[in-house]
């Protein structure tokens, strides 16, 4: 079974041995405050879903990796949109890989992720 995300959190944050104020300090929003205890709790309940910043300052500061945070958060779509936003004459293309991909059953989205990385460290 899947972990949930608050679950990851809240084992990081122990694996650390940080309290949810120790770590609440060490988590910036965008605006270069710091988040509450309390919303960290809630996260870690499950009864809020933090910003895509916000999950990338958490696996920063809980040494995670920020994809996987994304993924279960559920927030895999808010990154397919950023991408798109970047890259508007990509819509089409996109759409039609990751629908012809899902029609050849296509399910090892991490050894795709590794290729692409490869290929991205080795162009520059």
């Amino acid at each position: 079974m899947t972990p949930r995300l608050g679950e990851v959190i809240n084992q990081a944050r122990r694996t650390h041995r940080l309290t949810l104020r120790q770590l609440a300090e060490q988590v910036t929003k965008d605006d270069g405050t710091t988040i509450s205890p309390q919303y960290l709790n809630d996260i870690e309940l499950h009864h809020r879903v933090p910003t895509p910043y916000l999950l990338r300052e958490l696996a920063r500061v809980l040494d995670q990796d920020y994809d996987t945070l994304l993924a279960l958060a559920g927030a895999a779509d808010i990154v397919v949109q950023e991408y798109l936003e970047a890259h508007p004459h990509q819509v089409e293309p996109v759409i039609r890989l990751f629908r012809a991909a899902q029609q050849r059953g296509f399910e090892d989205w991490e050894r795709l992720r590794q290729i692409i990385e490869k290929d991205r460290k080795a162009k520059a």
